[in-house]
Formats: C-alpha cells, sequence, structure tokens
C-alpha cells in the first residue's frame, strides 16, 4: 500500500468515527437540555473550592416542604454576559429531587465533549482525505524522463 492509501484509510476512518461522535454529541446535549426543572430557593451550607469552581452543599425545600440537601458544583464564570456561580436558587428536576443544578439546564459538558470531538474529526478526516486525493492525483501524472 502506498503512502496515499494509507493516508486515504485513516481519512475514511477518521470521518466514519466523526460522523458517528456529532449525532451523540447532539444528542446528549438535547437530552440535558431538555429536562424540566423548577427554581427553589436554596442557601449555601458549606463550600470547598477547587481550581475550576466550588463544590456546595445547598439546602433547598424538598416536595413536601420539608429541607432536602445536595452537593452541586458551581464552575467559575467569567467574561461578557457571564451568569454568577450561585445566586441564591437552584434548579431542580420534579421528577427527581435529588437532580439538583445550579443553572436551568442539565450537564451539558458531556454533550459539548462529544460534539466538539466529532467536529474535529470530521475536519481532520476531510483535511487528510484531501491531502490523500492529492497524492493520488500527483502518482497519476506520467513520467517523462
Amino acid at each position: 500500500m502506498s503512502g496515499p492509501h494509507v493516508l486515504l484509510t485513516i481519512a475514511v476512518a477518521l470521518l466514519v468515527l466523526g460522523v458517528v461522535a456529532l449525532p451523540v454529541g447532539i444528542g446528549l446535549l438535547s437530552r440535558a437540555r431538555s429536562v424540566r426543572r423548577i427554581q427553589l430557593p436554596a442557601r449555601v451550607v458549606s463550600k470547598v473550592g477547587i481550581v475550576a469552581g466550588d463544590v456546595m452543599t445547598v439546602e433547598y425545600p424538598g416536595p413536601d416542604g420539608a429541607p432536602l440537601r445536595a452537593e452541586v458544583f458551581a464552575a467559575f464564570r467569567q467574561g461578557l454576559g457571564a451568569t454568577p456561580m450561585f445566586h441564591g436558587y437552584v434548579y431542580v428536576n420534579p421528577d427527581d429531587p435529588t437532580d439538583v443544578k445550579t443553572r436551568p439546564q442539565g450537564k451539558v459538558g458531556p454533550g459539548w465533549t462529544v460534539t466538539i470531538i466529532g467536529i474535529v474529526l470530521l475536519t481532520a478526516g476531510l483535511v487528510v482525505l484531501l491531502v490523500a486525493l492529492a497524492g493520488l492525483w500527483i502518482q497519476s501524472i506520467p513520467v517523462v524522463g
């Protein structure tokens, strides 16, 4: 197998992986965003700072009015339009009162990670495919000598 054929095989593998990863990531994102959440007042009971944010134990009213506690992670957010890490409310899935977040949407990190990996794989696959096709075209040019 010559160089362009190896590159062509790698390009096809990258494109297939990208085509699989992209819809999986988008599906994870839409599933995380589709969980209905209600906003409830909460107070911080304890907070531990780590590199990317704070791990907090928050207390909020349960379905029967009794206080519930949960650990949540609040990532540091900086820049224009960044929302505060915690502003006195939590967002709870009414079907599972232990599913608590500091933002209205669910856990979107895995979905974004898989989506970005899919985009990178597709882009890399297209670049390698173009290089392989250029190599095949160059090999097809007759050598006069």
